[in-house]
């Protein structure tokens, strides 16, 4: 019993410093194949402390450090995902809309304040069409480009392909 409290107070250990680690790295998800050299090196390094560990004949922490490298590898996993999500959400916002057999995929880049759109026929591929400025105005987005003035209004996009209804 007293080695699980120690294999989940590792656990929580781990959490806040692979947190912490991920929160400074902040990844973009273009550097996402790097977690394939970040998972090996938490469990290789908790591998070294098991067997540094050992070699002290302390066998109890060796096995709690046997276990927590599996668990150390899997909580990096998952806060690297968490990590790539949170960076995506400080920089974009993006909104689907379907019409009739096209996909339009509209994102808001959030610290310029401009907006592309794109639109997709087939799930896998997509073509830039439209790019322009936007404005919040009372909660509502203002989506303008050189000719065309939309908005985004609970979800919905108005002025966009001849949905004129406010």
């Amino acid at each position: 019993m007293r080695t699980l409290f120690k294999i989940l107070g590792l656990a929580v250990i781990d959490f806040g410093l692979i947190w912490l680690w991920v929160y400074q790295m902040d990844p973009d998800p273009s550097v996402s194949i790097e977690i394939i050299l970040l998972i090996p090196f938490v469990f290789v390094l908790n591998l070294i402390i098991a067997g540094v560990l050992f070699y002290e004949k302390k066998k109890e922490y060796t096995k709690v450090f046997l276990v927590n490298s599996v668990t150390a590898s899997i909580i990096m996993f998952y806060l690297f995902g968490k990590g790539t999500d949170r960076h995506q959400n400080k920089r974009l916002e993006e909104w689907t809309f379907q019409r009739a057999d096209t996909t339009f995929s509209l994102i808001r880049w959030k610290e310029t304040n401009e907006f592309s759109m794109t639109y997709s026929l087939n799930p896998g591929s997509s073509w830039g069409f439209l790019d322009g400025n936007c404005v919040n105005e009372n909660g509502k987005w203002i989506l303008k480009t050189d000719s065309l003035t939309m908005k985004i209004d609970n979800e919905n996009l108005i002025g966009f392909r001849n949905d004129t209804h406010n």
